[in-house]
């Protein structure tokens, strides 16, 4: 069996992680309420929810 290295264990676990994908579908969110976009603000919101939703948190 292949066993990673340090790097790449890092990397794997780095691009798995929610919080960046959270953060920016956050940030889109409080932007779009921000500039006035109701249809971007809740498409954010719905995409957070859906996120928690599937089990990826």
């Amino acid at each position: 069996m292949l066993q990673l290295t340090a790097p790449a264990g890092r990397v794997r676990r780095g691009l798995t992680e929610p919080l960046l994908p959270v953060a920016a579908l956050a940030l889109l969110a409080v932007a779009a309420a921000a500039l006035d976009a109701a249809v971007l603000c809740w498409a954010a919101v719905g995409a957070l929810a859906g996120f928690a939703l599937s089990g990826s948190v």
